[in-house]
């Protein structure tokens, strides 16, 4: 659900930067709904693709170091939960709460929704 201030994030790790755009590829109905895998497999009607950014390293790396250049990170970075664990697939979704209503798919898990400025 779209709401002011907050980012919802997603990490995981997937084979390919293809894949990934593939995932996240929106594809069009006849009446110009758009949807993507990404969106089929965490139940998401609508988000607004300016608001998203996704990125992709061929190697996994730590949580702060994939986060390293998004948008905003300064007013939420320590809002991120600890975790030792490495990524090479980010999705951050600005201005949007996701309800959490499924916590991981196809290699990738719901991290949490943060407030940011």
């Amino acid at each position: 659900m779209e709401e002011q201030g907050k980012v919802s994030i997603w990490v995981g790790n997937l084979s390919s930067r293809n894949d990934l755009d593939k995932y996240m590829e929106e594809v069009f109905d006849e009446e110009g709904d758009s949807t993507s895998q990404f969106m089929t497999d965490f139940k998401i009607d609508y988000m607004d693709n300016q608001f998203l950014e996704v990125d992709f390293n061929n190697q996994k790396i730590s949580l702060h170091q994939k986060l390293e250049g998004c948008s905003y990170l300064d007013s939420f970075r320590n809002q991120l939960p600890d975790t030792n664990e490495n990524f090479n697939s980010l999705i951050c979704l600005y201005n949007f709460k996701y309800s959490a209503l499924i916590k991981d798919c196809n290699n990738l898990e719901y991290l949490g929704c943060f407030n940011y400025k």
